[in-house]
């Protein structure tokens, strides 16, 4: 009797540990949806930025054979076609080949930027002559409105009284526009 008592006693202490155990998977998973999965979907939608970025050639300068007097520019617009969205982007110059390992005073860049708007929310980036670096350089950020366009172009120049580069040296840059959002 005892046995048959023993028995029956497991077979409901194994339903309750079984029963619990599905609960407690359920309420994970329960919890799994409401927490990780559903707010993605009731997160308030933001406005993106739309850029359209277009240079006069191509975004990168590859020049051989340096010498004093050497000049490459490139221009390029940016515009805002978003409705509502004022956007911010960076210029980056990417070094892609330093002409040296040391900045030489002498071997300089110039950016300059223009709006067509004259909202005072735009910011324009401007470098005025400043040595080219030997690595990667962030221009710095600008702020455009919608329907704006900017309008840039970057001078690279190899100025007299640079030191003397040999017949061989190769300069290459890139020039970077990314989304500062």
């Amino acid at each position: 009797m005892e046995n048959k008592k023993s028995k029956k006693f497991s077979i409901v202490l194994y339903s309750i540990v079984l029963l619990s155990m599905v609960i407690m998977v359920y309420s994970f998973y329960f919890l799994y949806q409401k927490k990780i999965v559903e707010p993605s979907n009731k997160e308030t939608i933001v406005n993106k930025f739309s850029m359209l970025l277009m240079f006069n050639k191509d975004n990168q300068i590859n020049a051989h054979n340096i010498k004093y007097g050497w000049s490459e520019s490139r221009e390029f617009t940016i515009e805002n076609y978003s409705n509502d969205t004022i956007g911010k982007y960076k210029i980056i110059l990417e070094i892609v080949t330093p002409l040296s390992n040391m900045i030489d005073e002498n071997f300089v860049y110039q950016i300059v930027g223009n709006s067509i708007s004259n909202d005072t929310s735009n910011k324009v980036i401007n470098v005025s002559e400043t040595p080219i670096p030997v690595v990667n350089k962030d221009l710095g950020t600008a702020i455009i409105t919608p329907k704006n366009t900017h309008s840039y172009k970057i001078v690279f120049n190899l100025k007299k009284g640079a030191k003397k580069y040999p017949s061989e040296n190769i300069f290459s840059v890139r020039i970077k526009v990314i989304n500062a959002d």
